[in-house]
């Protein structure tokens, strides 16, 4: 594969990966949510992470170690990612803090665990049928493409850069998803109480049985 080419798919992967955050919190909060750092319908995360996937894993035959490999790198990407974002800009654009198995808040097991599954999605069934598409785009229109995509991505992060004060608004749904989880933790935590006394009680009453 070409740069080009390389950045093409990168474009594309970070499309689908807004389409996919942004139709998940949509579904979940019920208005439309745009979840992308940039402005423009992208997040850039899911592309650099396809982009490496299909740079070191595109020729592995196992679908094990590509699950397993996909999880660590995607792990340390996410991890990288945060903490740069939080450290240049102030700002979380995602918090796994109340997740179950999480470092940091920055990843968890579970998202992860996903991630593996996804990166399986990406490698066996949309990289081969993008690929299609890709490789009969002319080489001149691909480098016009590519130039044009720069340039945008360039100003829509010069924009993201000015608006930077006003992310707050934007990234409201990842303190209501964090408020949902945690009420939701309390209640399994409470459930896991009223089990852990009845059966304090059933004990009791069969060691007295016993006893008599």
């Amino acid at each position: 594969m070409t740069l080009s080419q390389y950045f093409i798919c990168f474009i594309i992967y970070s499309f689908l990966g807004w389409v996919y955050e942004s139709l998940f919190y949509s579904f979940q909060f019920k208005k439309p949510v745009n979840t992308g750092f940039l402005h423009g319908c992208i997040c850039p995360i899911y592309g650099l992470v396809c982009v490496m996937n299909i740079a070191f894993l595109g020729k592995v035959k196992s679908e094990a170690a590509i699950f397993v490999a996909s999880m660590i790198t995607v792990s340390v990407t996410e991890y990288v990612v945060s903490y740069l974002l939080e450290h240049l800009f102030g700002k979380r654009w995602w918090d796994y803090s109340d997740w179950p198995l999480n470092l940091n808040g920055r990843i968890s097991l579970i998202s992860s665990l996903g991630f593996g599954a996804m990166s399986l999605i990406q490698l066996r069934l949309l990289h081969p049928a993008i690929m299609k598409v890709v490789l009969h785009i002319p080489a001149g229109t691909m480098k016009l493409i590519t130039i044009l995509f720069i340039v945008w991505v360039f100003f829509d992060l010069c924009l993201t850069v000015r608006d930077m004060d006003k992310t707050d608004d934007r990234l409201w749904f990842i303190d209501e998803e964090s408020e949902t989880i945690r009420q939701a933790n309390e209640k399994l935590e409470e459930k896991k109480k009223r089990l852990s006394l009845r059966y304090g009680n059933v004990k009791e009453r069969i060691r007295d049985a016993f006893g008599r």
